[in-house]
């Protein structure tokens, strides 16, 4: 019996002090605080998500900028590339009207001194125009690869380009094979 009656105390004390106002106060703070801890860990997810943002746009707009200037360094190359292209065959076209020019003075001196140089001015003139038509097809390229530079896409108008200077290189040997026809026709015919 004297455990029941102190089972009923302890039951009627806790019971009154659960009701109790400090009781109820203490509830309504720890729910208070678990709001505004609530509050917090949402503003910091809040913060956390602009942070991530951020960084996600300065990386985008940096790799807009990395991309811009790898753009830039290859357009860069392939006008440079165009250039040494262009001055290489300009050169070398130089070099075969020069020769050209050269064997015609030749000519001039084996025809003063009564030779037939007849079948020789008619393979140097074959040998002429096909220079002129490599210096032709020089200047069309020329336009074509300053058209690559400021191009939208660059590396098929390049591609093109690079068959177009394929072609010229290969009209340069065809010249050059030509004069050097005519110089060793020269040489057996002075044996």
């Amino acid at each position: 019996m004297n455990k029941k009656i102190l089972l009923t105390v302890v039951l009627t004390f806790v019971l009154a002090v659960s009701n109790s106002p400090t009781a109820l106060g203490q509830a309504a703070q720890i729910q208070e605080k678990r709001g505004g801890i609530i509050e917090k860990v949402q503003e910091g997810r809040d913060v956390l998500k602009n942070k991530v943002a951020e960084v996600k746009e300065k990386a985008k707009e940096k790799v807009q900028e990395v991309r811009k200037k790898l753009e830039d360094q290859r357009s860069k190359r392939v006008a440079d590339f165009n250039q040494r292209m262009l001055a290489r065959f300009d050169a070398s076209i130089n070099r075969l009207e020069n020769v050209a020019s050269r064997l015609d003075s030749r000519l001039g001196k084996l025809a003063k001194d009564g030779q037939d140089v007849t079948d020789f001015r008619i393979a140097l003139d074959g040998a002429k125009s096909k220079i002129a038509s490599a210096k032709t097809a020089l200047g069309e390229v020329k336009l074509s690869l300053e058209a690559v530079a400021v191009s939208e896409t660059p590396k098929t108008d390049f591609e093109t380009a690079r068959g177009k200077l394929d072609s010229i290189k290969d009209a340069i040997k065809q010249a050059q094979a030509a004069l050097v026809d005519v110089i060793n026709s020269i040489k057996s015919s002075s044996k």
